[in-house]
């Protein structure tokens, strides 16, 4: 019993951790929450208007 309790503990721990992280990465912005943003080559402005072309 003692052990499902700890179990269910981890789980939903974990789950409202990668929530909270998820919408800190969000509220930063498309490029800034890049795992690449330091060596990414591209600008976000121009991969962003590009897109927006091609979906017209």
């Amino acid at each position: 019993m003692i052990v499902n309790i700890f179990l269910g503990l981890i789980i939903f721990g974990y789950a409202g951790w990668m929530m909270v992280r998820h919408i800190k990465k969000s509220k930063q912005g498309k490029c800034a929450a890049c795992p690449l943003n330091k060596s990414c080559s591209g600008s976000c402005s121009e991969t962003e208007s590009t897109s927006m072309t091609e979906m017209k």
